[in-house]
């Protein structure tokens, strides 16, 4: 996510105009397809396994693996505004005059009323599947929803709307294999929907599961 970081940085600064905009997804798009076609070309055929090889692999490790977490398609890119949640996996902080802005990872966006910096207020929960990066422009959030870019609009920030999207900005970040190097994982079935992330399970030694990653 670095590219879109230092997007992030830079519209904080409020340094870009309308062009550097589209110059950055540009930019951002050319890394990532790089990126992409380097995996496919040999990086993600060398990493994993699958039953149908000749030979599985030899780990001694066969305790645990890790098995996909699905959502339906038609939802994950379905942006909604929520009642106040519990924060539980805070990531990125974002001050913009009296609001604050929390990411929770992989789920959207915490608001707060922050008037009194002592004790924010919790004003409502922005759900973003696979939102990691935000930050503001004026009265315009600008968050990633997995694979799109989404801006929204924070003029009313308890009631908050998308006025633009961007498909498709970071196409590598819907992956078919768990981050984790050495481990069994059950592998991806596109009919059960979109993978927003991974699950730590316990493994049957007898019944492994049929991709693996080296």
């Amino acid at each position: 996510m670095q590219p879109f970081g230092i997007f992030f940085r830079l519209c904080g600064n409020e340094v870009l105009n309308r062009t550097d905009h589209l110059n950055n997804i540009n930019y951002m798009k050319k890394q990532l397809n790089l990126f992409l076609l380097l995996l496919l070309s040999g990086g993600f055929c060398m990493a994993c396994w699958k039953s149908d090889n000749l030979e599985s692999p030899r780990v001694s490790n066969t305790k645990t693996g890790y098995k996909p977490i699905y959502i339906a398609t038609e939802l994950v890119y379905k942006v909604t505004v929520q009642s106040p949640q519990k924060l539980k996996n805070p990531g990125k902080i974002y001050i913009k005059d009296n609001y604050l802005f929390v990411n929770e990872v992989g789920k959207g966006i915490h608001v707060f009323d922050n008037t009194d910096k002592t004790k924010p207020v919790a004003l409502s929960f922005i759900a973003i599947q696979g939102n990691i990066d935000i930050a503001v422009k004026g009265t315009t959030l600008y968050a990633d929803n997995l694979t799109d870019m989404v801006a929204i609009d924070i003029s009313n920030p308890a009631n908050a709307r998308v006025v633009k999207r961007l498909p498709s900005t970071f196409p590598n970040v819907v992956k078919a294999y768990p981050d984790v190097m050495d481990t069994y994982f059950e592998c991806v079935d596109p009919s059960k929907g979109t993978v927003v992330g991974w699950e730590k399970i316990t493994l049957d030694p007898n019944h492994l599961p049929d991709c693996f990653r080296y």
